[in-house]
């Protein structure tokens, strides 16, 4: 292992110099501190080598009295691209068990990150997978540009969403956090700001003078982050009304209106087999739209090719994070899985298979399904109570060698839900569950009287600090979005949610 590399200033690289730059640069500016992926042409994927530096250089940064803020970037067609896993494969095949060090060194990173002390913004300009989500998504302020790609493709290889991300994708409306961490859909552009990945949308031609103005705040707050970053803000196209897509970053969001209801009914269900099962009835049910009729048999397409065995670890990890509301809790389930697929006593051999088919030999676009351990999702090893047992539980056979984590800074509670659970969306668009909140009383500081919509929409504008701002018409239309999907109203207009 080499060590970590050293601060380094920003310039540009001529092609006889990359192969010398190290794989994170380091800089320094007033009070701000910037990481930057630099790994280009491995799409930033991180390695080992580059775990270990950031562990180091985030205890370093939380410590300083001098660092006011902590902003994490990558390069032009990457943040990050994930964990570089081939590697764990091939050693594993030979029964060297490196993945376990990465993943517990990996995840212990993932925690550090969620506990930085001070305002850290992260901009997830290109492609956010797997491993980049785990560094970006604890960052209460995630910037998408045009050219984000994100999603959590680990069914794929034969493995599950790990990272912690489970933890975040449990605070995203109804269960399109469940679809993402099955079918490791692609979102694009506005698509990851408006379904809540990232706070904020810009378009990558400000990033450069966005990024200097913040590092000239002298003091940041969040709130004052939140703002600037919204003066860049380009407000929604209402002459852009396709979807989201690869070739066109800049529309709305696919998952509304009739899809979004769809998803939630079908990826809202207990097991992997039901939700095949759901999707193969909507594909032909007549009732539903033919965009609706299409994206369930986009869905099941994709289904098709994931191991069956990873979705349904993937929907118990979901599950155990929404339900333990803990971010600790859930790098543990984490931690037990990714031993269970990488470690001594493997109940499944999956992960070696599809990191095989698709990095090692390189045939998923010829051939898009390996030879997975199971040919179709459904059958009894697939059910959730013995996905349960084989995969995280402390009586399963590869129990043994889960390395156990070690979390710096500890937990500030002990029991009940994280202190940062609700706050993954609170400089972003407003969430269901922050509505549902202010609506029912139950969300801290929200009051014990019922509200009317006008009411209810200011004192949403006032609490993301949008009142008058650059992002108020496009805030006071989701809140309206929101009520008018969830809520109804008694005769004299007070709010009840549905």
């Amino acid at each position: 292992m080499s060590s970590a590399p050293s601060n380094s200033a920003s310039g540009a690289a001529t092609p006889a110099d990359l192969s010398e730059q190290p794989p994170i640069v380091y800089e320094s500016s007033g009070g701000a501190r910037t990481y930057r992926l630099n790994r280009p042409k491995a799409l930033n994927a991180l390695n080992h080598e580059m775990i270990l530096s950031l562990s180091d250089k985030m205890t370093a940064w939380r410590e300083s009295e001098l660092c006011k803020l902590i902003i994490g970037t990558g390069s032009e067609k990457a943040f990050c691209s994930g964990g570089d896993v081939k590697q764990l494969v091939l050693d594993t095949k030979a029964g060297k068990f490196t993945a376990l060090d990465f993943f517990k060194d990996e995840f212990q990173l993932d925690w550090a990150m969620s506990r930085l002390g001070k305002p850290y913004v992260a901009v997830i300009d290109g492609i956010t997978m797997g491993g980049g989500a785990g560094i970006s998504l604890p960052a209460p302020i995630r910037i998408a540009t045009e050219r984000t790609m994100f999603a959590m493709p680990e069914t794929k290889i034969g493995y599950a969403p790990d990272v912690g991300a489970n933890y975040y994708l449990a605070q995203l409306d109804g269960a399109v956090g469940a679809w993402l961490a099955l079918t490791g859909q692609e979102v694009f552009g506005r698509a990851a700001y408006e379904i809540g990945i990232a706070t904020h949308y810009v378009p990558s031609s400000s990033l450069p003078d966005l990024l200097l103005q913040l590092s000239h705040l002298p003091e940041p707050t969040l709130p004052q982050i939140s703002a600037l970053i919204a003066s860049f803000a380009p407000p929604p196209s209402s002459a852009n009304e396709s979807a989201s897509s690869r070739s066109n970053p800049d529309g709305p969001t696919p998952i509304r209106g009739e899809i979004r209801d769809v998803l939630d009914r079908i990826f809202g269900l207990p097991s992997v087999p039901e939700i095949y099962a759901a999707l193969e009835k909507a594909v032909s049910d007549e009732k539903l739209q033919g965009a609706t009729r299409d994206w369930a048999k986009a869905q099941k397409v994709h289904m098709d090719e994931r191991s069956p065995t990873a979705m349904a670890v993937a929907l118990e990890g979901y599950k155990k994070a929404k339900k333990s509301q803990r971010l600790d809790r859930t790098l543990e389930n984490d931690m037990s899985m990714a031993t269970a697929f990488s470690g001594p006593k493997r109940p499944s051999d999956d992960f070696l298979t599809g990191v095989t088919h698709v990095l090692i030999d390189k045939k998923a676009k010829t051939q898009p399904r390996p030879s997975w351990s199971l040919s179709t999702p459904s059958g009894p090893s697939i059910e959730p109570s013995e996905i349960l047992s084989s995969f995280f539980s402390a009586e399963a056979p590869h129990a043994e060698h889960v390395p156990k984590l070690e979390f710096h800074p500890p937990s500030s509670k002990m029991k009940g839900h994280d202190s940062t659970w609700g706050q993954f969306r609170r400089f972003g668009l407003p969430s269901e569950w922050e509505i549902m909140g202010m609506i029912t009383g139950e969300r801290p500081g929200s009051g014990a009287f019922k509200l009317k919509e006008d009411e209810l929409v200011e004192r949403v504008l006032e609490d993301k600090g949008d009142v008058a701002g650059p992002r108020q018409t496009e805030v006071e239309e989701r809140v309206r979005a929101i009520l008018e999907k969830r809520c109804s109203k008694d005769r004299d207009g007070y709010l009840n949610w549905n």
